[in-house]
Protein backbone atom coordinates (compact mmCIF):
# COMPACT_ATOMS: atom_id res chain seq x y z
CA UNK A 1 0.00 0.00 0.00
CA UNK A 2 2.74 2.45 0.96
CA UNK A 3 4.87 1.59 -2.09
CA UNK A 4 1.93 2.10 -4.46
CA UNK A 5 0.95 5.33 -2.71
CA UNK A 6 4.55 6.54 -2.92
CA UNK A 7 4.74 5.68 -6.61
CA UNK A 8 1.51 7.57 -7.29
CA UNK A 9 2.83 10.49 -5.26
CA UNK A 10 5.99 10.64 -7.38
CA UNK A 11 4.00 10.45 -10.61
CA UNK A 12 1.71 13.26 -9.45
CA UNK A 13 4.74 15.41 -8.59
CA UNK A 14 6.17 14.91 -12.08
CA UNK A 15 2.76 15.59 -13.66
CA UNK A 16 2.39 18.79 -11.64
CA UNK A 17 5.87 19.90 -12.65
CA UNK A 18 5.17 19.07 -16.30
CA UNK A 19 1.90 21.02 -16.33
CA UNK A 20 3.56 24.11 -14.86
CA UNK A 21 6.04 24.16 -17.74
CA UNK A 22 3.14 25.42 -19.86
CA UNK A 23 2.77 29.21 -19.86
CA UNK A 24 -1.04 29.12 -19.59
CA UNK A 25 -1.00 26.66 -16.71
CA UNK A 26 1.71 28.61 -14.88
CA UNK A 27 -0.26 31.84 -15.37
CA UNK A 28 -2.88 30.42 -13.00
CA UNK A 29 -0.39 30.32 -10.11
CA UNK A 30 2.33 32.84 -10.98
CA UNK A 31 1.04 35.22 -8.35
CA UNK A 32 1.84 32.62 -5.67
CA UNK A 33 4.72 30.57 -7.10
CA UNK A 34 8.00 32.17 -8.04
CA UNK A 35 10.84 30.25 -9.62
CA UNK A 36 14.59 30.73 -9.81
CA UNK A 37 16.71 31.90 -12.68
CA UNK A 38 20.49 31.60 -12.73
CA UNK A 39 22.34 34.82 -13.59
CA UNK A 40 26.05 34.65 -14.46
CA UNK A 41 28.16 37.54 -13.18
CA UNK A 42 31.15 39.11 -14.98
CA UNK A 43 33.55 37.83 -12.31
CA UNK A 44 32.59 34.23 -13.03
CA UNK A 45 30.26 33.83 -10.04
CA UNK A 46 26.51 33.44 -10.32
CA UNK A 47 23.34 34.15 -8.39
CA UNK A 48 19.88 32.62 -8.44
CA UNK A 49 17.19 35.29 -8.59
CA UNK A 50 13.49 34.69 -8.10
CA UNK A 51 11.38 35.34 -11.18
CA UNK A 52 7.90 34.60 -12.46
CA UNK A 53 8.25 32.21 -15.35
CA UNK A 54 7.08 28.67 -16.21
CA UNK A 55 8.88 25.68 -14.78
CA UNK A 56 11.93 24.22 -16.51
CA UNK A 57 11.93 20.79 -18.18
CA UNK A 58 14.51 18.35 -16.70
CA UNK A 59 17.51 17.45 -18.83
CA UNK A 60 20.72 15.55 -18.12
CA UNK A 61 22.46 18.93 -18.05
CA UNK A 62 20.31 20.78 -15.51
CA UNK A 63 20.00 17.66 -13.34
CA UNK A 64 23.71 18.16 -12.56
CA UNK A 65 23.02 20.93 -10.07
CA UNK A 66 24.49 21.59 -6.62
CA UNK A 67 25.97 18.45 -5.02
CA UNK A 68 24.90 16.29 -7.96
CA UNK A 69 27.83 17.65 -9.98
CA UNK A 70 30.24 16.55 -7.24
CA UNK A 71 28.78 13.04 -7.17
CA UNK A 72 29.01 12.93 -10.96
CA UNK A 73 32.66 14.03 -10.95
CA UNK A 74 33.53 11.39 -8.37
CA UNK A 75 31.78 8.75 -10.48
CA UNK A 76 33.85 9.82 -13.47
CA UNK A 77 37.26 10.41 -11.88
CA UNK A 78 37.12 8.43 -8.60
CA UNK A 79 38.69 11.23 -6.51
CA UNK A 80 41.65 11.75 -8.88
CA UNK A 81 43.34 14.86 -7.36
CA UNK A 82 44.51 16.24 -10.71
CA UNK A 83 40.96 16.31 -12.10
CA UNK A 84 38.82 17.23 -9.09
CA UNK A 85 38.53 19.78 -6.30
CA UNK A 86 39.86 18.43 -3.00
CA UNK A 87 36.60 19.37 -1.29
CA UNK A 88 34.99 16.39 -3.05
CA UNK A 89 36.69 14.10 -0.54
CA UNK A 90 33.91 15.14 1.86
CA UNK A 91 31.55 12.95 -0.19
CA UNK A 92 31.61 9.20 0.43
CA UNK A 93 32.09 6.86 -2.54
CA UNK A 94 29.30 4.25 -2.61
CA UNK A 95 26.68 6.32 -4.46
CA UNK A 96 29.16 7.59 -7.10
CA UNK A 97 30.41 4.02 -7.59
CA UNK A 98 26.88 2.72 -8.15
CA UNK A 99 26.26 5.60 -10.56
CA UNK A 100 29.44 4.70 -12.44
CA UNK A 101 28.58 0.99 -12.65
CA UNK A 102 24.95 1.62 -13.66
CA UNK A 103 25.91 3.52 -16.83
CA UNK A 104 22.86 5.71 -16.22
CA UNK A 105 22.65 9.40 -17.00
CA UNK A 106 21.54 11.98 -14.41
CA UNK A 107 17.83 11.48 -15.17
CA UNK A 108 18.22 7.71 -15.08
CA UNK A 109 20.00 7.67 -11.72
CA UNK A 110 17.35 10.02 -10.32
CA UNK A 111 14.63 7.56 -11.36
CA UNK A 112 16.60 4.70 -9.78
CA UNK A 113 16.94 6.75 -6.60
CA UNK A 114 13.18 7.09 -6.24
CA UNK A 115 12.68 3.35 -6.68
CA UNK A 116 15.31 2.72 -3.98
CA UNK A 117 13.45 5.11 -1.69
CA UNK A 118 10.16 3.27 -2.26
CA UNK A 119 11.86 -0.04 -1.46
CA UNK A 120 13.23 1.51 1.71
CA UNK A 121 9.74 2.68 2.68
CA UNK A 122 8.50 -0.90 2.43
CA UNK A 123 11.22 -2.00 4.85
CA UNK A 124 10.28 0.81 7.27
CA UNK A 125 6.65 -0.30 7.20
CA UNK A 126 7.72 -3.89 7.93
CA UNK A 127 9.42 -2.68 11.11
CA UNK A 128 6.06 -1.96 12.70
CA UNK A 129 3.60 -4.26 14.37
CA UNK A 130 0.37 -4.99 12.56
CA UNK A 131 -2.97 -3.24 13.07
CA UNK A 132 -1.64 0.31 12.73
CA UNK A 133 -4.25 2.38 10.85
CA UNK A 134 -3.28 3.04 7.26
CA UNK A 135 -3.76 6.78 7.53
CA UNK A 136 -0.77 6.91 9.88
CA UNK A 137 1.46 5.36 7.21
CA UNK A 138 0.16 7.92 4.72
CA UNK A 139 1.80 10.59 6.88
CA UNK A 140 5.01 9.51 5.17
CA UNK A 141 3.71 11.18 2.00
CA UNK A 142 3.61 14.49 3.89
CA UNK A 143 7.36 14.55 4.62
CA UNK A 144 8.38 17.95 3.23
CA UNK A 145 11.76 17.09 1.59
CA UNK A 146 10.76 14.04 -0.46
CA UNK A 147 12.20 15.78 -3.51
CA UNK A 148 15.69 14.76 -2.40
CA UNK A 149 14.94 11.19 -3.54
CA UNK A 150 14.10 12.42 -7.05
CA UNK A 151 17.50 13.91 -7.87
CA UNK A 152 21.07 12.55 -8.21
CA UNK A 153 21.84 12.72 -4.48
CA UNK A 154 22.88 9.93 -2.10
CA UNK A 155 19.88 10.20 0.28
CA UNK A 156 17.86 7.44 -1.43
CA UNK A 157 20.74 4.98 -1.16
CA UNK A 158 21.31 6.03 2.46
CA UNK A 159 17.60 5.54 3.13
CA UNK A 160 17.35 1.99 1.83
CA UNK A 161 20.64 0.85 3.39
CA UNK A 162 19.74 2.22 6.82
CA UNK A 163 16.28 0.66 6.47
CA UNK A 164 17.92 -2.67 5.64
CA UNK A 165 20.17 -2.40 8.68
CA UNK A 166 17.28 -1.52 10.99
CA UNK A 167 15.22 -4.39 9.62
CA UNK A 168 18.10 -6.76 10.37
CA UNK A 169 18.40 -5.33 13.88
CA UNK A 170 14.70 -5.68 14.67
CA UNK A 171 14.43 -9.17 13.14
CA UNK A 172 17.68 -10.22 14.87
CA UNK A 173 19.51 -11.03 11.65
CA UNK A 174 22.92 -9.62 12.35
CA UNK A 175 24.29 -10.15 8.85
CA UNK A 176 21.53 -7.91 7.42
CA UNK A 177 22.27 -5.33 10.10
CA UNK A 178 25.99 -5.42 9.31
CA UNK A 179 25.52 -5.17 5.54
CA UNK A 180 22.96 -2.38 5.83
CA UNK A 181 24.97 -0.14 8.13
CA UNK A 182 28.25 -0.91 6.36
CA UNK A 183 26.72 0.26 3.08
CA UNK A 184 25.02 3.26 4.73
CA UNK A 185 28.27 4.46 6.31
CA UNK A 186 29.98 4.04 2.93
CA UNK A 187 27.33 6.32 1.43
CA UNK A 188 27.34 9.28 3.79
CA UNK A 189 29.56 10.64 6.56
CA UNK A 190 27.11 9.79 9.32
CA UNK A 191 29.29 7.30 11.17
CA UNK A 192 30.15 9.68 14.02
CA UNK A 193 26.52 10.37 14.87
CA UNK A 194 25.50 6.73 14.45
CA UNK A 195 28.36 5.50 16.64
CA UNK A 196 27.44 7.82 19.52
CA UNK A 197 23.72 7.02 19.10
CA UNK A 198 24.35 3.26 19.25
CA UNK A 199 26.60 3.50 22.32
CA UNK A 200 24.07 5.61 24.25
CA UNK A 201 21.23 3.32 23.14
CA UNK A 202 23.06 0.17 24.21
CA UNK A 203 23.98 1.69 27.59
CA UNK A 204 20.40 2.83 28.30
CA UNK A 205 18.91 -0.47 27.15
CA UNK A 206 21.50 -2.38 29.19
CA UNK A 207 20.65 -0.37 32.30
CA UNK A 208 16.93 -0.76 31.70
CA UNK A 209 17.23 -4.55 31.25
CA UNK A 210 19.77 -4.87 34.08
CA UNK A 211 22.19 -6.52 31.68
CA UNK A 212 25.73 -7.30 32.75
CA UNK A 213 28.55 -4.98 31.74
CA UNK A 214 29.99 -7.61 29.40
CA UNK A 215 26.66 -8.06 27.59
CA UNK A 216 26.21 -4.31 27.16
CA UNK A 217 29.77 -3.96 25.90
CA UNK A 218 29.29 -6.85 23.45
CA UNK A 219 26.09 -5.27 22.08
CA UNK A 220 27.87 -1.95 21.58
CA UNK A 221 30.81 -3.59 19.81
CA UNK A 222 28.48 -5.54 17.53
CA UNK A 223 26.65 -2.36 16.58
CA UNK A 224 29.84 -0.36 16.09
CA UNK A 225 31.54 -3.02 13.94
CA UNK A 226 29.91 -2.16 10.56
CA UNK A 227 30.33 1.57 11.18
CA UNK A 228 34.04 1.30 11.95
CA UNK A 229 34.57 -1.14 9.05
CA UNK A 230 32.83 1.22 6.60
CA UNK A 231 34.78 4.29 7.69
CA UNK A 232 38.07 2.40 7.41
CA UNK A 233 37.07 1.14 3.95
CA UNK A 234 36.25 4.69 2.80
CA UNK A 235 39.50 6.06 4.24
CA UNK A 236 41.52 3.33 2.51
CA UNK A 237 39.72 3.81 -0.81
CA UNK A 238 40.22 7.59 -0.77
CA UNK A 239 43.86 7.19 0.22
CA UNK A 240 44.48 4.78 -2.65
CA UNK A 241 42.83 7.28 -4.98
CA UNK A 242 45.22 10.08 -4.03
CA UNK A 243 44.10 11.60 -0.72
CA UNK A 244 47.05 13.35 0.96
CA UNK A 245 45.91 12.41 4.48
CA UNK A 246 44.38 9.23 5.85
CA UNK A 247 41.26 11.02 7.06
CA UNK A 248 41.02 13.45 4.19
CA UNK A 249 37.21 13.50 4.33
CA UNK A 250 37.38 15.12 7.78
CA UNK A 251 39.70 17.88 6.56
CA UNK A 252 37.56 18.39 3.45
CA UNK A 253 34.60 19.35 5.68
CA UNK A 254 36.37 22.64 6.45
CA UNK A 255 36.12 23.60 2.78
CA UNK A 256 32.35 23.37 3.17
CA UNK A 257 32.27 25.78 6.10
CA UNK A 258 32.18 23.16 8.85
CA UNK A 259 34.46 23.57 11.86
CA UNK A 260 34.14 23.65 15.63
CA UNK A 261 32.46 26.93 16.57
CA UNK A 262 29.97 28.57 18.89
CA UNK A 263 26.48 28.95 17.37
CA UNK A 264 25.19 32.44 16.64
CA UNK A 265 21.64 33.72 17.13
CA UNK A 266 19.25 33.98 15.44
CA UNK A 267 19.84 30.77 13.54
CA UNK A 268 20.31 31.26 9.82
CA UNK A 269 20.22 29.21 6.63
CA UNK A 270 21.50 29.67 3.11
CA UNK A 271 18.13 28.48 1.85
CA UNK A 272 14.75 30.11 2.37
CA UNK A 273 12.97 26.89 1.51
CA UNK A 274 15.26 24.81 3.71
CA UNK A 275 14.81 27.13 6.68
CA UNK A 276 11.02 26.94 6.39
CA UNK A 277 11.30 23.19 7.07
CA UNK A 278 14.30 22.85 9.38
CA UNK A 279 13.66 25.76 11.74
CA UNK A 280 10.19 24.72 12.99
CA UNK A 281 11.35 21.10 13.25
CA UNK A 282 14.36 22.08 15.36
CA UNK A 283 12.42 24.42 17.66
CA UNK A 284 9.50 22.03 17.98
CA UNK A 285 11.22 18.69 18.54
CA UNK A 286 14.68 19.21 20.06
CA UNK A 287 13.60 20.20 23.58
CA UNK A 288 10.92 17.47 23.93
CA UNK A 289 13.45 14.96 22.54
CA UNK A 290 16.04 15.97 25.15
CA UNK A 291 13.38 15.83 27.88
CA UNK A 292 12.31 12.35 26.76
CA UNK A 293 15.93 11.15 26.76
CA UNK A 294 16.38 12.50 30.30
CA UNK A 295 13.26 10.61 31.41
CA UNK A 296 14.60 7.40 29.86
CA UNK A 297 17.91 7.87 31.70
CA UNK A 298 16.09 8.40 35.01
CA UNK A 299 13.99 5.27 34.48
CA UNK A 300 17.05 3.23 33.53
CA UNK A 301 18.86 4.28 36.71
CA UNK A 302 16.00 3.32 39.03
CA UNK A 303 17.31 0.23 40.87
CA UNK A 304 13.88 -1.13 41.83
CA UNK A 305 12.35 -1.30 38.34
CA UNK A 306 13.12 -3.57 35.42
CA UNK A 307 11.31 -2.71 32.18
CA UNK A 308 12.55 -4.94 29.41
CA UNK A 309 13.16 -2.93 26.26
CA UNK A 310 11.68 -4.36 23.08
CA UNK A 311 13.11 -3.70 19.63
CA UNK A 312 10.62 -0.94 18.92
CA UNK A 313 11.80 0.92 22.01
CA UNK A 314 15.43 0.46 20.94
CA UNK A 315 14.61 1.81 17.49
CA UNK A 316 12.72 4.76 18.99
CA UNK A 317 15.68 5.60 21.21
CA UNK A 318 18.13 5.32 18.32
CA UNK A 319 15.97 7.51 16.07
CA UNK A 320 15.62 10.28 18.65
CA UNK A 321 19.37 10.23 19.29
CA UNK A 322 20.10 10.46 15.56
CA UNK A 323 17.80 13.47 15.24
CA UNK A 324 19.30 15.23 18.28
CA UNK A 325 22.83 14.32 17.16
CA UNK A 326 22.38 16.02 13.80
CA UNK A 327 21.07 19.18 15.47
CA UNK A 328 23.91 19.25 18.01
CA UNK A 329 26.56 18.66 15.34
CA UNK A 330 25.17 21.49 13.21
CA UNK A 331 25.06 23.79 16.24
CA UNK A 332 28.72 23.15 17.06
CA UNK A 333 30.20 23.14 13.54
CA UNK A 334 28.19 25.54 11.36
CA UNK A 335 28.25 28.87 13.25
CA UNK A 336 24.48 28.78 13.83
CA UNK A 337 23.75 28.25 10.13
CA UNK A 338 21.55 25.20 9.58
CA UNK A 339 22.29 24.69 5.90
CA UNK A 340 21.47 21.16 4.71
CA UNK A 341 19.54 20.30 7.88
CA UNK A 342 16.15 20.21 6.13
CA UNK A 343 17.23 17.08 4.28
CA UNK A 344 19.67 15.66 6.85
CA UNK A 345 16.98 15.68 9.56
CA UNK A 346 14.02 14.45 7.54
CA UNK A 347 15.38 12.22 4.76
CA UNK A 348 16.22 9.10 6.76
CA UNK A 349 14.36 5.97 7.93
CA UNK A 350 14.83 7.30 11.48
CA UNK A 351 12.58 10.27 10.75
CA UNK A 352 10.12 8.08 8.83
CA UNK A 353 9.97 5.71 11.80
CA UNK A 354 9.40 8.58 14.24
CA UNK A 355 6.54 9.95 12.13
CA UNK A 356 4.54 6.74 12.37
CA UNK A 357 5.74 5.81 15.85
CA UNK A 358 4.77 9.16 17.36
CA UNK A 359 1.43 9.06 15.56
CA UNK A 360 0.77 5.58 16.98
CA UNK A 361 2.09 6.17 20.50
CA UNK A 362 -0.37 6.62 23.34
CA UNK A 363 0.31 10.08 24.70
CA UNK A 364 -0.29 11.04 28.30
CA UNK A 365 -2.13 14.25 29.10
CA UNK A 366 1.15 15.79 30.25
CA UNK A 367 2.87 15.09 26.93
CA UNK A 368 -0.12 16.43 25.01
CA UNK A 369 0.11 19.68 26.97
CA UNK A 370 3.86 19.85 26.27
CA UNK A 371 3.34 19.26 22.57
CA UNK A 372 0.61 21.89 22.43
CA UNK A 373 2.90 24.42 24.09
CA UNK A 374 5.71 23.51 21.71
CA UNK A 375 3.46 23.99 18.67
CA UNK A 376 2.29 27.40 19.89
CA UNK A 377 5.76 28.40 21.12
CA UNK A 378 7.40 27.42 17.85
CA UNK A 379 4.86 29.41 15.87
CA UNK A 380 5.52 32.49 18.04
CA UNK A 381 9.30 32.14 17.77
CA UNK A 382 9.17 31.60 14.01
CA UNK A 383 6.94 34.62 13.47
CA UNK A 384 9.22 36.69 15.68
CA UNK A 385 12.42 35.91 13.80
CA UNK A 386 13.37 38.84 11.56
CA UNK A 387 13.98 36.79 8.45
CA UNK A 388 10.88 34.58 8.51
CA UNK A 389 8.55 36.88 6.48
CA UNK A 390 10.94 36.45 3.56
CA UNK A 391 10.90 32.65 3.79
CA UNK A 392 8.83 30.24 1.74
CA UNK A 393 5.82 29.75 4.02
CA UNK A 394 4.55 26.51 2.45
CA UNK A 395 7.31 24.43 4.06
CA UNK A 396 6.46 25.69 7.55
CA UNK A 397 2.73 25.20 6.95
CA UNK A 398 3.39 21.60 5.99
CA UNK A 399 5.52 20.98 9.09
CA UNK A 400 2.78 22.36 11.36
CA UNK A 401 0.05 20.35 9.60
CA UNK A 402 2.17 17.23 9.94
CA UNK A 403 2.80 17.95 13.63
CA UNK A 404 -0.92 18.40 14.34
CA UNK A 405 -1.74 15.07 12.70
CA UNK A 406 1.09 13.29 14.53
CA UNK A 407 0.34 14.68 17.98
CA UNK A 408 -3.45 14.87 17.85
CA UNK A 409 -4.55 12.79 14.83
CA UNK A 410 -6.35 10.15 16.91
CA UNK A 411 -8.38 12.85 18.64
CA UNK A 412 -9.41 14.61 15.45
CA UNK A 413 -12.88 13.68 14.17
CA UNK A 414 -12.85 11.60 11.00
CA UNK A 415 -14.56 14.38 9.02
CA UNK A 416 -11.57 16.63 9.83
CA UNK A 417 -8.69 14.13 9.92
CA UNK A 418 -8.96 12.75 6.40
CA UNK A 419 -9.56 16.06 4.59
CA UNK A 420 -6.58 17.50 6.50
CA UNK A 421 -4.43 14.53 5.50
CA UNK A 422 -5.54 14.84 1.87
CA UNK A 423 -4.81 18.58 1.91
CA UNK A 424 -1.32 17.94 3.32
CA UNK A 425 -0.55 15.35 0.62
CA UNK A 426 -1.81 17.65 -2.17
CA UNK A 427 0.17 20.57 -0.75
CA UNK A 428 3.27 18.37 -0.61
CA UNK A 429 2.82 17.39 -4.26
CA UNK A 430 2.90 21.05 -5.26
CA UNK A 431 5.72 21.84 -2.82
CA UNK A 432 7.83 18.93 -4.09
CA UNK A 433 7.25 19.95 -7.72
CA UNK A 434 8.34 23.48 -6.79
CA UNK A 435 11.50 22.22 -5.03
CA UNK A 436 12.30 19.97 -7.99
CA UNK A 437 12.12 23.00 -10.27
CA UNK A 438 14.30 24.97 -7.85
CA UNK A 439 16.92 22.25 -8.16
CA UNK A 440 16.82 22.41 -11.96
CA UNK A 441 17.28 26.19 -11.86
CA UNK A 442 20.01 26.31 -9.17
CA UNK A 443 17.78 27.61 -6.40
CA UNK A 444 19.37 27.82 -2.96
CA UNK A 445 17.69 24.82 -1.39
CA UNK A 446 19.93 21.78 -1.66
CA UNK A 447 23.00 22.90 0.25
Amino acid sequence: MVAISGLLFGLMVMLCHHLLQDEKAYALVDGHVQTYQRVDNPDGSWTANKVRQPFTAPTDSNMLSWDAIHYYEISQYLYSPDKMWSGNFAFFPLFPLIWRLSYLGPIGIAALNYLLYLAGLVLVVLLFCKNIPRWKFLLLLCAPMTVIYMIPYSEALFFITIALGLYGMVRRRYWLFFVGFFLACSTRAAGNILAVAFVITDVLVGLRNRDSFSKTLLNALRHLAPIVAAVLAVVLFQHLRGAEHWFEYVLAQQQWGKELSWPSWPFTDWSEEGASVSQPLIFMLTMPALAWLAIQLRKALKPQTIELADERYRLRLLSVLFFVGNVMLALLTQHGCFFSQARLLTCTPFFAFLLVDMADAKKSRGWQIIMTLMLVGTAVVMLGLPYLPHRAAAGSVMVFMLAVMIFFGDRLPVWLRYPMLAAAVVLNIGWTAYLFNCFLTNGYIFT
